[in-house]
């Protein structure tokens, strides 16, 4: 169907978060992130839009922006929205000079620096698994806020991401090699004994599920992990996405978790909120898999659970050191398919989060 440009726009807004900073200007601070999606299909693939024409675009993207102050900065995305401009005009129409446009990537270039990377992995994951849910957050009881991001960060990144478009089958499981290194990096530097070993066994069973999972033609990974079909962020739509399950059934752990993770972004009074993750997340998961785990005891259980554990995990990487990110580089060098530059760039990312 047709996009009505008048029609209420809630549909299409995904989300707020609080930035810590964005501009020196004090007059001129943002300090908040809105973000509106506009998606030709819903999450279950049926259509709920044409694209927009460059008119019904920016004639939407004004009047949402209307809505909010001078410290607001809202985003847009979807592929129902027409391209504007390619970014080389000002609003007035004029052409920017190369000062200018240098000015602009540079800006952008520091936000996405500044205020995105610092968002990554804030949404938390629930293993569709109960067993390994529970002994991955288990292993991770009194671990720091940053060990716990990274943690989200290399599940959704490199064990089981949500999608595998451009990457040969090769690639695909080294980077799954390259997430259990990472994995390891944690377990020996950020984590004591008594629950490194538990991290790695559940590591490696959700690395198992990754590898075990099917391609589709568009790219997309789908999981085929039994006991309570829960989705992760930014898994495929045969999970179910925690957020929208708890604000349906329980409003009152929704609020909590809502309230918790704008604690984790905002880094508020400088606490560790590791342990009320757990708490929350613990719960949230188990009211979940409760509640959508009829056949948890079916034979077909006990047949996945065989083959799973049957998955054999790559031996890609040998002799890797943990010591310091430096040696953890040079010794994942020219071992798999992946370039030296992707190992090198996401290694980086891996220290921004652990904020190295």
């Amino acid at each position: 169907m047709s996009m009505d440009v008048n029609q209420d726009y809630s549909q299409f807004y995904v989300g707020t978060e609080q930035l810590k900073s964005y501009g020196s200007n004090p007059a001129a601070k943002k300090d908040t992130l809105v973000k509106y999606r506009f998606n030709i299909t819903d999450e279950h693939g049926s259509k709920v839009m044409d694209k927009m024409s460059k008119e019904e675009t920016m004639k939407a993207v004004n009047e949402i922006s209307a809505q909010y102050g001078d410290s607001v900065i809202v985003q847009f995305s979807g592929d129902g929205l027409a391209a504007l401009a390619e970014g080389r005009k000002f609003m007035s129409g004029r052409e920017m000079t190369a000062e200018e446009a240098a000015k602009r990537a540079a800006r952008d270039a520091a936000f996405q620096e500044e205020n995105v990377i610092q968002h990554e992995n804030t949404r938390r994951i629930v293993i569709p698994n109960y067993e390994t849910n529970e002994q991955l957050y288990n292993s991770l009881a009194g671990a720091e806020d940053n060990v716990i991001s990274s943690t989200m960060g290399i599940i959704s990144n490199y064990l089981m991401p949500g999608s595998a478009s451009g990457l040969s089958e090769q690639e695909r499981q080294d980077k799954v090699a390259f997430g259990l290194e990472a994995a390891k990096y944690l377990a020996e530097n950020y984590l004591d004994e008594s629950h490194a070993g538990d991290f790695m066994s559940a590591m490696e069973a959700i690395a198992k599920y990754g590898l075990s999972g099917s391609v589709s033609d568009s790219g997309k990974v789908i999981y085929n992990v039994q006991e309570g079909q829960v989705r992760m962020s930014g898994a495929p739509d045969s999970y179910v996405d925690m957020e929208s399950w708890l604000r349906a059934n329980d409003t009152d752990l929704y609020n909590q978790i809502n309230e918790l993770n704008q604690s984790i972004i905002n880094h508020k009074d400088g606490e560790s909120h590791a342990a009320k993750f757990i708490e929350l997340y613990t719960k949230a998961a188990k009211e979940i898999l409760d509640a959508s785990s009829d056949t948890k005891k079916d034979s077909d259980y006990a047949d996945w659970k065989e083959t799973v554990e049957k998955t054999e995990l790559p031996t890609t990487f040998q002799n890797v050191k943990y010591n310091n990110f430096q040696s953890f580089f040079e010794s994942l060098r020219k071992q798999s398919s992946l370039s030296d530059s992707w190992i090198s760039e996401n290694i980086g990312r891996f220290m921004k989060w652990l904020a190295v």
